[in-house]
């Protein structure tokens, strides 16, 4: 007996020993769980402080900024902003060169420290005057471009300022006045009022001017929002803003309120998805396709539009710098100010409207690499919050409810998310309802970056951070929201006064073209609806089974015509029915219009509803729908004004007569 034990122990200590029994490596949770440590991402902009205009010398504004590297001389290009139809527009027409050092001796040198002299009574000529002279100043539009040594390229940041003169031009003396930074925007625009927003370099007192009335902000700041009432529906208003303690005044915008409710005639542009582009120069200017956006937006302004949507995607983003991700908005509001401030327009959260936390940690599955996570931050740090406090937009339901924060578990707690605040919104307008959704609330995943193996494609390491970080995977509805939408559905179908509801959010339910990787399938490619992601013993059920619950949601209540987004980069027209869906009972209409400026993308011809979708187009474009009590119609025009898409009759899968 005593050798048999012997020998047992023998074989169990060479079995511990051997490769059998070694202990698998640490999985991708357990390493998220022992080390969560905050890191900067994508938080160190070429600039890092400024381009801003400190003061004068003489007749020559003085810019200043900091790069994060060592960078060559920059070039401010400037000029006068004229004001002509409702719309200011800069024109850059003088350069001022950064000299290389103290002496200028030295234009090949480089510096992380710079100043440019902007000799500004070089535009008080008769040749570039825009009423700086007569008018003692005014405001100049700048455009600093400074060489990114690490990317090969040059970056560029438009800014504004405006200044005074007491005396002649060149002799005079010279001083910086409050600037309006942006705007000013007219938003919330009904039948009887509209609200007037703006932002100004410093806290200041301001006010609209409407004929002879004057509505005053109600105390001094840097940002305003100021409405206007008393108004009479279907008339055209001029307005302009004063602001500032040194006599700042815009030009007159004209805005025209909207129809009386339950009245039809009028029509509505949606567009997505302007962050930068791959052009360069104005197709990449803080984040923003500014060329691309500006020509989106004038053009459904001069092709007649009452009302824009616009459905996220508005910037880069993607950030743990608070301060970077509100400089990208600020961008996106000057390139959307060109008609902005006559023309409403409806702001909608995007993937890449992201400002949170981001964590490193190894990468278990591939050796020397890391991977990435992110989560939104809670209030007031939340991206939901400081969209918010960006924009402004309706907050809930136009019946007059609205949802609260979502909760789910993480870390074995119940955790919960910020507040929707005007990221979630329904409004009126004429006969139509409107419906804000936020498919990215809340927005927790995986990132890719250089170091990483992994893409927020990667579905394990997406559900890893969901489930460390908590937060929502991006393009799911969760279930507060989808609450709200029921209701708010329904009192929109009750209602006498509305013939057509329209759903605008960013992830496309049914993508067609970059990303059925993710939006609302997560599929893989080439396996069908088996290739969505879904696991129907999650609690909430998974990305199918929420879309799905979305959808029917939508086909139950037969006001709804379309269902618009963007995330994919081009634009696709797809009727979902019942070919797609036997659930999916009465067709509706899927809009993807992501073509105002992002990078495009082809049509994927291996998604289980390609033989559904009825037009496509990878260009920059907008789409225009006319409104009558009897229908709807589409045009989709590209950014050189050629149309690609038209349906006259819209709205022929929706009910057959209006408010039967």
């Amino acid at each position: 007996m005593r050798t048999v034990a012997l020998c047992a122990i023998v074989v169990l200590s060479v079995a511990a020993l051997g490769p059998a029994s070694a202990e698998p490596p640490p999985s991708l949770a357990e390493i998220a769980f022992e080390d969560l440590s905050p890191i900067d991402f994508h938080a160190s902009p070429l600039i890092v402080n400024g381009p801003a205009v400190i003061g004068f010398d003489g007749p020559k504004a003085v810019v200043e900024f900091e790069t994060s590297l060592p960078t060559p001389p920059a070039v401010v290009r400037y000029g006068p902003v004229f004001f002509a139809g409702g719309i200011e527009q800069p024109i850059f027409r003088r350069v001022a060169v950064e000299a290389g050092d103290d002496t200028g001796d030295d234009p090949g040198s480089v510096s992380t420290a710079h100043r440019i002299l902007v000799d500004v009574s070089k535009l008080e000529s008769p040749l570039y005057d825009g009423g700086l002279v007569s008018g003692g100043g005014g405001v100049v539009a700048c455009r600093v471009e400074v060489y990114d040594p690490d990317y090969g390229s040059v970056r560029t940041y438009e800014r504004r300022f405006r200044y005074l003169r007491e005396g002649e031009p060149k002799t005079g003396r010279y001083r910086l006045a409050s600037t309006m930074v942006h705007g000013p925007f007219v938003d919330l625009v009904g039948p009887d009022s509209f609200v007037v927003s703006w932002e100004t370099d410093a806290p200041a007192p301001g006010a609209v001017v409407v004929g002879e009335r004057r509505f005053v902000s109600p105390e001094p700041s840097a940002r305003h929002e100021v409405e206007v009432t008393g108004l009479e529906p279907r008339t055209a208003y001029g307005y302009r803003v004063h602001y500032g303690y040194d006599r700042g005044t815009t030009g007159t915008y004209e805005v025209t309120t909207a129809p009386p409710r339950g009245e039809s005639g009028f029509r509505f542009a949606f567009a997505s998805d302007s962050r930068a582009g791959a052009g360069g120069g104005a197709h990449a200017i803080e984040g923003v396709n500014h060329a691309a956006l500006t020509a989106v937006l004038t053009g459904a302004r001069s092709r007649g539009a009452d009302l824009v949507l616009f459905g996220g995607d508005l910037i880069n983003g993607y950030t743990s710098s608070q301060e970077v991700f509100e400089g990208q908005l600020a961008s996106w509001m000057r390139a959307a100010g060109l008609v902005g401030s006559s023309l409403p327009i409806y702001e909608g959260v995007g993937n890449h409207e992201q400002v949170g936390d981001y964590f490193e940690v190894p990468d278990p599955e591939h050796e020397g690499y890391r991977i990435v996570m992110f989560r939104d931050r809670d209030d007031p740090r939340s991206a939901e919050a400081i969209f918010t406090a960006a924009f402004a937009n309706p907050r809930g339901s136009s019946y007059g409810f609205c949802l609260g924060p979502e909760t789910r578990a993480a870390r074995g707690e119940i955790v919960t998310g910020p507040d929707y605040g005007e990221t979630v919104y329904s409004f009126d307008y004429g006969n139509c309802h409107f419906i804000s959704l936020n498919t990215n609330y809340w927005y927790s995943s995986v990132k890719n970056s250089f170091g990483t193996k992994r893409y927020p494609s990667d579905k394990g390491g997406s559900a890893v951070a969901l489930e460390i970080l908590g937060g929502c995977r991006e393009g799911y509805v969760m279930q507060n929201q989808l609450d709200w939408l029921e209701e708010d559905l329904s009192m929109a179908q009750e209602d006498d006064a509305i013939d057509w509801v329209f759903v605008f959010t960013h992830e496309p339910a049914f993508p067609n073209g970059g990303h059925l990787w993710d939006a609302m399938f997560w599929g893989d490619a080439g396996k069908g609806h088996e290739g969505g992601l879904n696991d129907h013993t999650a609690p909430l059920g998974d990305v199918i089974d929420m879309r799905d619950r979305l959808w029917t949601t939508l086909v139950r209540h037969d006001k709804v015509v379309a269902f618009m987004s963007g995330d994919e980069h081009n634009y696709s027209r797809t009727l979902v029915d019942s070919g797609v869906d036997p659930a999916f009972t009465r067709p509706v209409w899927q809009i993807v219009s992501g073509g105002a400026g992002a990078p495009f993308y082809v049509q994927d011809m291996s998604s289980p509803w390609s033989g559904n979708v009825e037009a496509f187009s990878p260009v920059n474009h907008y789409c225009l729908f006319d409104v009558t009590e009897e229908r709807v119609s589409l045009t989709v025009y590209s950014t050189t004004g050629a149309p690609i898409d038209e349906v006259r009759h819209f709205s022929s899968h929706a009910r057959r007569s209006p408010r039967e």
